[in-house]
């Protein structure tokens, strides 16, 4: 609400031709885009190669061959497919495209969680949002 004050105050001074001291604040033009625009590239050419190589990578190892405590992309009913098998021997299968952007998420051993290399999603071992952006599980696959 203080945004539209300010916005009111500045579109009258504006009209009156007054000046006006937020004036230099709010004025659209401020930035130099030449500052920002060389890490803004860089970190989007890093996403569109993670999502990319997420979707040319082809697996060959299957959900059969997983060890109990072990999560990986596998080929699963001829699909790509993210895969973890539990301490108890249950498996765990989700389809690994991160729901935020669409890149494909990565099994992150340590954490036992998918991680989405992309802008950094997270979700368990049964695709629930653990952190986003993502706000959205990822979707389950039959077994």
């Amino acid at each position: 609400m203080s945004n539209g004050v300010v916005a009111a105050l500045l579109l009258k001074d504006l009209i009156l031709e007054k000046e006006n001291r937020y004036a230099a604040l709010f004025d659209p033009t401020r930035t130099e885009l030449k500052k920002g625009a060389s890490s803004f590239i860089k970190e989007n050419t890093d996403v569109a190669k993670e999502l990319v190589k997420g979707k040319a990578h082809r697996e060959d190892k299957t959900v059969e061959e997983l060890e109990r405590d072990e999560g990986s992309i596998v080929v699963h009913n001829g699909k790509k497919a993210g895969a973890y098998r539990d301490k108890a021997g249950n498996i765990h299968v989700i389809k690994p495209t991160c729901t935020h952007m669409g890149c494909d998420v990565e099994w992150n051993d340590a954490e036992r969680s998918w991680d989405c290399p992309c802008h950094g999603s997270r979700f368990s071992h049964t695709g629930s949002v653990i952190e986003g952006p993502a706000v959205k599980s990822l979707k389950k696959m039959e077994k």
